[in-house]
């Protein structure tokens, strides 16, 4: 793990574990934490490591200095594209294999699988890529300073990684068509308005509050009052994975699927059939 932790860390990535919570902060400063292929593979490598690491029970993802992440690097030597140069097809076809192969949206489906909960923390502008991936947490914080930026639009490009996907479901169609064909940046507290976020806070009280809101979801206890389910002093953190998992799988699915899924998690709950 430590070979790991030092080889991400080279790529632009710090990520430790701190009482049962992973931090995964994007530090690349100087390049406004734009992200290039070694620092996206990290970043994928670590979602995976918090999501199987017994250790940790929510994650959280900001950025080193001002900026949580301009997106992709659009300097990056040998550009952005992962096939290697033997492999690839004409060019329009190379862009939309390499996309389907390798692309941004890889990341986002890391953490919608992921049964930890990931919680983003977002301290500056957020826009492209980097817009996706803050996004695609299951919660996120926002600093007063930071704002949403689908900014595909004014460079001539469709919406990556999941955008077109993300935003209908996150404020409904007429909004996310505002934010994606106009392309402005939507500042945190308007985000938090529309129901893009969940909370925006001043910028020297976000790591505290996002970390807060990451033990409440480590520690997650029964309630001391009420019925009692012979749950009292259990650690019922692995549920809110579960929770996450029910919710996210309902948003693909059926009701019935939903149903079934949520009869399959309580037949393994102690009380099972008290309901």
């Amino acid at each position: 793990m430590v070979a790991k932790v030092d080889e991400w860390d080279t790529a632009g990535l710090q990520y430790e574990v701190i009482d049962e919570v992973a931090y995964l902060r994007l530090n690349r400063p100087q390049k406004r934490n734009a992200m290039d292929l070694p620092l996206r593979r990290a970043l994928l490598a670590a979602i995976h490591e918090a999501s199987e690491d017994n250790g940790v029970k929510c994650a959280i993802i900001t950025g080193n200095g001002t900026v949580f992440s301009s997106g992709a690097d659009l300097t990056q030597p040998g550009g952005p594209t992962e096939i290697p140069p033997e492999r690839r097809r004409p060019a329009p076809l190379t862009a939309r294999d390499d996309g389907i192969l390798y692309g941004w949206a890889r990341l986002m489906e890391a953490i919608w699988r992921s049964e930890t909960p990931f919680i983003s923390a977002v301290n500056g502008v957020a826009a492209g890529g980097g817009c996706q991936l803050a996004l695609a947490c299951d919660l996120i914080i926002a600093s007063e300073e930071a704002a949403f930026w689908e900014v595909f639009v004014r460079r001539g490009l469709p919406i990556e990684g999941g955008g077109a996907w993300l935003l209908p479901r996150m404020v409904g169609l007429p909004r996310a068509k505002q934010i994606a064909l106009f392309g402005d940046p939507i500042p945190a507290k308007q985000a938090e308005d529309w129901g893009l976020i969940n909370l925006c806070v001043p910028a020297d009280e976000l790591l505290a509050t996002a970390t807060d809101w990451a033990q409440r979801l480590a520690k997650m206890s029964a309630p001391s009052g009420g019925p009692s389910m012979g749950q009292a002093g259990a650690d019922l953190s692995y549920r809110v994975g579960h929770i996450k998992s029910q919710i996210n799988m309902a948003m693909e699915t059926s009701m019935l699927a939903s149903f079934r899924e949520e009869a399959t998690l309580l037949s393994f709950s102690p009380g099972a059939g008290e309901h």
